[in-house]
This record gives C-alpha cells, sequence and structure tokens, in this order.
C-alpha cells in the first residue's frame, strides 16, 4: 500500500453535495473487502474504496489504492462493499397495513430504510405538498433520510381509487395546467392511476413529455397491456400480474419502457408471507418496528377471512405466480428492471422489503448479482442519474454499505448490514433502531382511505 500525505485544502472545502448532511473530515478508506459495484460484473475479491467528501475517489483492487495517510481505515477482509441500495416504488405515509395514514411518523420510516442500507427512494404517490417538503428537507440536511425522489400526487380519472393521494381528472382541459404544477414542483415523475382512460392518458403522456417529465403507469391488472404501453408511457410501475405473451414483453423492449418489479406486494395480497410469522424476528424489523405495529400484525395474519376475501386471496396467488414469471421473461428480454416494494402493506416493511424484494427476484430465476443491480445502477438509470449514484465508481456519490457474507453468492447476505455511509459520513446505525423510550409515539389514522369506486 502507498501512503500520502491528504491535501489539508481539501479537507476544508467541505460544501455539501446531491445532500445536505455533512460529510466526515477525514477521508474513509474500505480495504480488503470484496467489491460488488452494482454493474453486474464479477467482484473485486481484494478491493479498496476511498470515499472522500460526498464522493467516492476510487473503488478497486487494493493493490491499486493510494491510502491518505490521516484516512480513517475500516478493515473489511471478508466483508463486502456495495453501493447504497434504492427502493424505487414506496410511500411514506407510513403505517403499517397500507391503508391506515401516519404522517407524523415519517423519521421512524426513513430511519428504518438507512438502518437497512437504503439511500435512495422513490415515493410514486403521496400528500403531495407534504412529500415535496420531505424532499426538500432530506436535502437540505435538516432531515436524515435517503434521497428522496417522488412523484408526487397521483393522477386519476373523477372517481379516484385513492382520493387522498390523487387529482381527479376530469376534463381534458385540465392537463396542461396539472403537467405545469408538477412542473413547478420539480416532480421527478409524473404518475397516472387506475382509472384513466387511454384517451386521457395519450394526452397526459403527450403534455408531460413537453416538459421533458417521464410517466409512470399503475392500472392494476391492466399493467403490461400493449394498449398502455402504446399511449407513449415510460414505465410501470409495477411488473404486470396478467398473462404476457412474447409479443408484450417485446414491445415493452423496443419502447424503451422500464418496469418497477414490487414483488414483495403482490406476495402480500397472496398472504404468502404472512403464513408463518417467524420473519418478524428478523433484526432489520424487529429492531426498527413499533411493537403495537408487529401486535397488530400478527392479529391480522391470524384473523379468519371473509369468502369475499378468499376469493381476493386465490387471485392473488394466481396474479403473483404470474408476476413471477412475467418479472423472468422481461429479464430475458433486456427489459430495464428496478427493485421495488410498494411498502408498507402487512409484511412488506419499509426498508427489509427490499431486501425480500432481492431474494423473490433470486426466486424467480435472477442471479443475485443481476437482483443487486435492479437496486443500484438500474435504479439509478431509471432516474437518468447513474452518472450520479448507483455503482462503485470514482465520481459517484459516497453511498456504501458494508455487508457480512458474500451477497453476490447468497443474497441474503445482504441482511447482514455492518455499516451505512450516506454521503460520505458513517451512520450511527444504532441510532436509527425504533427506541419507545425516544418515540413520541404516534399512531397512525385508521380507515379506509381508498374509494369504493373502482
Amino acid at each position: 500500500m502507498k501512503r500520502r500525505s491528504l491535501v489539508s485544502a481539501m479537507g476544508v472545502a467541505l460544501l455539501c453535495s446531491f445532500q445536505g448532511l455533512a460529510a466526515q473530515e477525514k477521508p474513509i478508506v474500505i480495504l480488503h473487502a470484496r467489491i460488488i459495484d452494482g454493474l453486474g460484473g464479477r467482484p473485486i475479491e481484494d478491493g479498496a474504496v476511498i470515499l472522500r467528501g460526498h464522493t467516492i475517489e476510487y473503488a478497486g483492487p487494493a493493490s491499486g489504492a493510494t491510502v491518505p495517510r490521516d484516512a480513517q481505515i475500516i478493515e473489511a477482509k471478508g466483508k463486502s462493499v456495495l453501493p447504497g441500495l434504492a427502493d424505487l416504488h414506496v410511500h411514506l405515509q407510513g403505517a403499517w397495513d397500507g391503508i391506515s395514514v401516519d404522517l407524523l411518523g415519517y423519521q421512524r420510516y426513513l430511519n428504518a430504510m438507512l438502518h437497512s442500507g437504503i439511500t435512495t427512494i422513490l415515493d410514486t404517490g403521496n400528500y403531495q405538498p407534504w412529500v415535496l417538503q420531505l424532499r426538500q428537507e432530506v436535502a437540505s440536511g435538516h432531515l436524515l433520510g435517503p434521497r428522496i425522489y417522488c412523484t408526487g400526487a397521483m393522477i386519476d380519472a373523477a372517481d379516484p381509487a385513492w382520493p387522498d393521494l390523487a387529482y381527479a381528472l376530469t376534463s381534458r382541459a385540465q392537463i396542461p395546467e396539472l403537467v405545469q404544477r408538477d412542473k413547478r414542483a420539480n416532480v421527478d415523475l409524473i404518475k397516472g392511476y387506475a382509472n384513466l382512460s387511454d384517451r386521457m392518458l395519450r394526452r397526459l403522456v403527450v403534455e408531460a413529455h413537453k416538459e421533458k417529465i417521464r410517466v409512470v403507469i399503475d392500472q392494476w391488472e391492466r399493467n403490461g397491456s400493449p394498449d398502455l404501453v402504446r399511449t407513449g408511457i415510460d414505465g410501470f410501475a409495477h411488473a404486470p400480474t396478467r398473462k404476457m405473451p412474447a409479443d408484450d414483453i417485446q414491445l415493452i423492449h423496443d419502447r424503451e419502457l422500464f418496469v418497477i418489479t414490487t414483488l414483495a406486494v403482490e406476495e402480500y395480497s397472496a398472504r404468502r408471507r404472512l403464513n408463518d410469522l417467524r420473519f418478524l424476528d428478523e433484526p432489520l424489523i424487529a429492531e426498527t418496528t413499533p411493537p403495537w405495529f408487529l401486535m397488530e400484525l400478527r392479529t391480522e395474519a391470524t384473523r379468519t377471512l371473509s369468502e369475499e376475501e378468499k376469493h381476493e386471496v386465490e387471485a392473488s396467488v394466481t396474479g403473483f405466480d404470474e408476476m413471477k414469471r412475467n418479472v423472468k421473461k422481461l429479464l430475458d428480454a433486456g427489459v430495464l428492471l428496478a427493485a421495488g416494494t410498494d411498502a408498507p402493506y402487512p409484511g412488506v416493511f419499509q426498508g427489509e422489503a427490499l431486501h425480500h424484494e432481492l431474494e423473490l427476484l433470486v426466486e424467480v430465476g435472477m442471479t443475485p448479482l443481476e437482483a443487486l443491480r435492479t437496486a443500484t445502477f438500474n435504479a439509478a438509470r431509471i432516474m437518468h442519474a447513474e452518472q450520479e449514484w448507483g455503482s462503485l465508481r470514482a465520481g459517484r456519490q459516497a453511498n456504501v454499505v458494508i455487508v457480512a457474507g458474500n451477497p453476490a453468492e447468497r443474497i441474503s447476505d445482504t441482511r447482514k448490514i455492518e455499516t451505512v455511509i450516506l454521503n460520505g459520513r458513517i451512520l450511527d446505525r444504532n441510532s436509527l433502531r425504533f427506541d419507545v423510550k425516544k418515540d413520541p409515539g404516534f399512531r397512525a389514522v385508521t380507515g379506509n382511505f381508498s374509494s369504493p369506486i373502482q
């Protein structure tokens, strides 16, 4: 190892970039780690990563690293270092059941995601001013959290499926102003929702593209439909649960659409994970979740379903199986896929759910490295940010996770998190755990906030 002095001026000029979290004054050097760079290639078995300020300065073989004399050294032999993870489908309004609302408990969810190594998220539908303020305050450093991208409120038809989270589009004349409003808010994507007609959606896409804003869609069982693809949308917020012939898959590829996977939420709908609640002892859940969440979930998992609910579960089992097949087909066709979870829902926890999503992606036929790419480099590509984050490359944002074990061979090793570095600063993971003594005790507002008109 060669060593040299750190240029003092660089230690002084610690300006905030990307987000407001101040970087550490000393460079950080991770030595003798297995480097999984997020790009999907073979890991470097004896690697080094050098972080200076908010930026990765070096990532490569340890033999080629020049280690600053005053650096903080992290010895990581036998461990793996990978880019901070990204979940490209979450909803920050919280709670645990996908219906109740907990706007005041946002710090719990931001902490849980950071504790789980998630340094970037895409909120795909929320109370627009609220989520815009969260994005703003995390970026400024006033709130600790992963980098937030957002769609703002969803755009739905006259009877929105989620009226509190959506704007009702009743006339084509509204579309230019809705798009302009989102442009002024600088949303990262526009999300069209379940009840929009293809004609309205097509007009929305045209207006959004004029302003260089992309449109992602969720139309439930119609996701993946060639009719939707031909409206000009840019991507699907969920992998399809419908049968997808080869021509439909090829059309998605040829139109260069992206797809966010969300296997975890469809598995919830099929109630597969709720059949065995031992997963609630998983540290990424147990260490970050209020006790009353777990108690309420256990009650939900063991209650007797109505006949109507049983039929819905049966349909979801079929849909989940089809979704798994479709993800593999999309992968084989070369479609751009990114990992997302649609957290929170029962058993789909902010933070832990992404690790489970990666396990499900491997279950459907991805290699561990392909799965990891969906939550790193591919996610950055979808956000047009691959030059900023998503890989361990010089010049990229210093968002790094160190785990015990080898997730390139065993995807479940992503759970063995030892260190999370956000924007060049090592986080105190213990402080991110749920602490009932410090928590203000906010409880979710319960009730069905979705519309009965589907």
